[in-house]
């Protein structure tokens, strides 16, 4: 009896748990697919499968042509990979290009608007009148000007310039120049507002703004608009190496000396190009002498930089021994007016200028004659003191059997 209670109480524990627990409805049972959704899967995996089969059937028929492409011999092919540089690479050192010195002009060629320029760089003129506002310039805060120096470093400024400008007659610079100018003018628009636009000089802040002293790598025309201008005002548009410039003067420090004399200023630049290396290409054929300088006379030419002028000739070998013969023969002029023309001076001045002009003509004579006696250890032009005749040796007789 107790063994039957004991098997029956799971199980009528069971029972009762079943009865506790609420009857699923047939809606919360999971639908499974449906037949229509079972056929559409099946129809879309046999699509898969026939494009499965349709490939591997080409690539069966064609194995044999894709084996023999694979084992033809064929041509090596090259393929450029881009290493990088290495650390010790150089950059080629440009060729050597030859100056074009500048020369003498014709009525014709000077003739720039009816009046005679001072100094043509390419189809541009550079005046008188801007050569002496520039020199004045200069020579107004020098306090020993050296006249030479200060006109060759006005005028290797104004070549520079116009050599630069005259590869742009055409340029994008004068262009936006003309749409900013009247309205800097007008005050319209500030000039921090035009450099945002079109940049500024190299050396200055982001603004514009920099300090102008004297002797400015900007250059004297660019450092003359900066001195001469009052403060608070806009410059003329002028010329630089780079473009077109405006300039607004903020404030003027005095030095103890004119020389440490300082400009503030805000600067807008308008270049030529926006393509740097063109500009740069052309600064370097002004700065290398690449331009043609026409010149209005001789004076002008004298003025030049030395790289712009021909190099001096070199005085030809017998230059020097003439100016000796001529000196000696100015002595024995002395000598005959004293009446001392048997002295022994006057015959050692008699052998100078022999021994001179024997070497002379040596100097002056081809190549295929000339000896030891032309070059700087040869006795010509020596005393007799320091001159040693030469020791005459006897002849040596040779006796029959061979010996001396």
């Amino acid at each position: 009896m107790y063994l039957r209670t004991t098997l029956l109480a799971p199980l009528a524990l069971a029972v009762a748990l079943t009865a506790q627990e609420p009857a699923k409805k047939p809606s919360d049972v999971p639908e499974g697919p449906t037949k229509a959704e079972r056929l559409e899967l099946l129809k879309k995996q046999k699509a898969q499968l026939q494009k499965e089969i349709e490939f591997v059937k080409q690539r069966v028929q064609s194995a044999s042509q894709l084996l023999a492409k694979k084992l033809r011999r064929q041509p090596p092919q090259f393929k450029v990979i881009d290493a990088g540089k290495p650390a010790s690479a150089r950059p080629v050192a440009p060729r050597p290009q030859q100056r074009k010195f500048a020369r003498i002009g014709t009525a014709a060629e000077m003739n720039h608007g009816g009046d005679t320029a001072m100094i043509k760089v390419g189809d541009r003129a550079i005046s008188q009148a801007a050569f002496d506002v520039l020199v004045d310039y200069l020579n107004s805060y020098a306090t020993a000007a050296n006249e030479a120096l200060q006109a060759q470093r006005a005028l290797f400024d104004l070549i520079r310039i116009e050599a630069v400008a005259s590869q742009f007659q055409e340029n994008e610079g004068e262009v936006k120049l003309a749409e900013h100018l009247a309205a800097l003018q007008s005050g319209e628009r500030s000039i921090e507002d035009v450099v945002k636009d079109v940049g500024t000089v190299q050396g200055a802040q982001t603004d514009g703004s920099m300090v102008v002293t004297r002797n400015s790598i900007q250059g004297p025309s660019f450092e003359r608009w900066a001195f001469q201008t009052p403060v608070g005002q806009l410059t003329q548009p002028f010329r630089n190496l780079y473009g077109y410039v405006v300039m607004k003067v903020e404030k003027v420090e005095k030095g103890s000396q004119p020389q440490l004399d300082r400009v503030h200023v805000k600067v807008a630049q308008f270049p030529y190009a926006a393509d740097k290396a063109q500009i740069q290409q052309a600064q370097f054929k002004a700065n290398s002498g690449q331009v043609q300088v026409l010149v209005r006379d001789q004076e002008v030419l004298d003025m030049l930089p030395a790289l712009y002028k021909p190099a001096p000739s070199r005085p030809s070998p017998g230059a020097g021994v003439r100016k000796q013969i001529l000196d000696l023969r100015g002595q024995l002029s002395r000598l005959d007016k004293e009446g001392k023309k048997d002295s022994p001076e006057w015959k050692k001045l008699e052998k100078q200028i022999k021994m001179l002009t024997q070497r002379l003509m040596r100097l002056e004579a081809p190549d295929s004659v000339k000896t030891d006696a032309d070059t700087p250890d040869s006795d010509a032009g020596k005393t007799d003191a320091d001159v040693v005749a030469p020791v005459k040796k006897a002849p040596i007789k040779v006796k029959p059997g061979g010996g001396e």
